[in-house]
């Protein structure tokens, strides 16, 4: 029971990284920072005799420094993109970087003694053992999980910031309250024994909502999308179609969430946005949320429905559709019923018709 239980922690975790990696492509790679540390970090700590030490032989020490992304992976993941472009955002993660550097050169600078802590750190041996010289291997083990809190308190700080909605706490809030156990479960690897729990199976066991919240968080809630910036420079000419007031929206998050809705189309964008009951009830957001953000912006629900099929129109038509397609198909791809209910939306939407709106990005 106990190793089924173990193979399906690991598995979970496992599909949480490959769906996270999906999902995120190019625009959240510290949220897959921390999720990498996350799987390392399960497979290092689990019971050696369940993984096999000849994976953890391959482990140590090369991966012990990935540990410490996985702070700076999840409150990087809730940055915005202007922040991570700060050049001091890498400060963040220089504790990984010096340790490959303490690596290297204890290896280049005493190899005899480095072959020697190798083997010592793939006995257990960690207490005295000093592969991150001048630190031993306990230190920098035993630091992780005090490390990893303390950006756990960061996030929730930066969430609060930014306004974020209820259920992108939960990850940090639950991460932080497993951490005590989490130190257990490092204390039970490097001395043998735990502090608070004795029984390392009773510690894995209780480690579970902390991976179920993990999976959560992923499948659920999603990686969140930071708002994109254009760069000094690269400005085309175009006009940005933004929605109404949406400077005023102190919810980050919700404002990012719109755009995501802009990238649906078909069956897709038709049902999302059918009902403002069943549009709420889907969205990562309660209905206190949206009330505020209409309230913020001056706009209704039947307005943000027009708004987002009528972007996502224009997306469309930057891509080419009506050289092959009609403005019917157009129609019906946004959740129009007819070209006439196009027009007019777009009329209300842009302040000008859809002809003339082709007419000027053509010229």
């Amino acid at each position: 029971m106990y190793r089924d239980y173990v193979i399906l922690v690991i598995a979970l975790l496992v599909i949480a990284l490959v769906f996270a990696g999906i999902r995120v492509r190019r625009y959240n790679w510290p949220y897959l920072y921390f999720l990498t540390g996350i799987v390392i970090a399960s497979f290092l700590f689990t019971d050696p005799e369940l993984i096999g030490y000849k994976f953890i032989n391959v482990l140590y020490p090369l991966f012990v420094p990935v540990l410490y992304i996985i702070g700076p992976g999840i409150y990087g993941s809730i940055q915005p993109v202007e922040a991570r472009r700060n050049p001091w955002h890498i400060i963040h993660y220089l504790p990984m970087f010096i340790g490959y550097i303490m690596i290297f050169l204890h290896w280049f600078l005493a190899e005899p003694n480095y072959y020697q802590s190798v083997f010592n750190g793939r006995q257990f041996l960690f207490e005295t053992n000093h592969m991150f010289w001048p630190f031993t291997d306990k230190f920098i083990l035993m630091g992780c999980p005090c490390f990893t809190a303390g950006y756990y308190i960061l996030s929730i700080h930066k969430l609060r910031e930014q306004g974020s909605p209820r259920n992108m706490y939960i990850l940090p809030v639950g991460l932080l309250v497993c951490s005590p156990i989490i130190f257990d479960l490092v204390h039970d690897f490097v001395h043998g024994y735990g502090l608070l729990l004795k029984d390392p199976e009773l510690q894995r066991y209780i480690l579970l909502p902390a991976i179920l919240i993990i999976f959560w968080d992923v499948i659920i809630v999603k990686p969140p999308r930071p708002k994109e910036v254009p760069e000094a420079g690269s400005d085309d000419g175009e006009e940005r179609i933004e929605y109404p007031e949406i400077s005023k929206v102190q919810n980050e998050s919700l404002a990012y969430y719109i755009e995501e809705l802009c990238d649906f189309s078909g069956e897709d964008l038709s049902s999302d946005l059918q009902t403002k009951q069943g549009f709420v009830k889907q969205s990562p957001f309660d209905k206190e949320d949206w009330e505020k953000f209409f309230a913020q912006t001056h706009t209704s629900w039947n307005f943000l429905k027009k708004f987002v099929r009528i972007k996502r129109a224009i997306a469309l038509m930057e891509e080419g559709f009506l050289e092959e397609g009609s403005v019917e198909e157009l129609a019906q791809e946004v959740g129009y019923a007819t070209r006439a209910s196009l027009y007019l939306a777009f009329r209300q939407v842009m302040g000008t018709s859809l002809p003339d709106f082709r007419l000027k990005r053509e010229v």
